[in-house]
């Protein structure tokens, strides 16, 4: 394919607007994102330590919500198994994690549990949201859409963050992040 010689790209206004945009999000999560690695490991230390064996399929009941999947044979591709193995440890990180989710919806597809034990990230997958983060290994390898979820949807941050900034409280399309996310994604 052979590319115009005379390209006007760069003189066009609204490409630049677009691509400035692009450089502001950029620089905003870059920005962000040791805030949010204080933030969350915070939350790691206060959810305590996971047993590091244990897997998302194996804590998660069949059928949940936005992590099963049933095949025309009726069975699930997410599940090995269908019933649970509790380990009361691995629970108990479960259940913390809920409890710092604003809308008690974590995204369990995104996580590894194993990794709970020793990395926060993997906590803070729980907060994203539930498609396209699974091998995003890294807050830095994340985006922009990345970094405001897990602001908005870990209500921890809501003790580091201007109230301006959750008011009116999720989910309200008024509440300057919900904008944020709404308006550019």
């Amino acid at each position: 394919m052979k590319m115009a010689a005379n390209t006007t790209i760069f003189s066009d206004k609204e490409t630049n607007n677009w691509f400035k945009m692009c450089v502001a999000l950029n620089m905003t999560k870059e920005g962000l994102t040791n805030f949010v690695e204080t933030i969350i490991n915070k939350v790691h230390a206060a959810l305590g330590s996971s047993c590091g064996l244990c897997s998302i399929e194996q804590l998660m009941a069949c059928p949940t919500q936005g992590l099963c999947k049933k095949t025309k044979q009726n069975s699930c591709v997410f599940h090995k198994s269908y019933l649970p193995q509790p380990c009361q440890i691995c629970n108990k990180v479960k259940l913390g994690i809920t409890s710092f989710h604003r809308f008690s919806c974590p995204s369990w597809k995104n996580t590894k549990a194993q990794g709970w034990k020793t990395d926060w990230w993997e906590i803070a997958k729980c907060y994203l949201p539930p498609q396209g983060y699974t091998d995003v290994s890294s807050v830095q390898e994340s985006d922009f859409n990345a970094v405001i979820n897990i602001i908005l949807n870990c209500k921890e941050f809501q003790n580091y963050v201007s109230s301006s900034w959750l008011s009116p409280p999720p989910p309200d399309l008024q509440c300057p992040l919900e904008k944020v996310i709404f308006y550019l994604f």
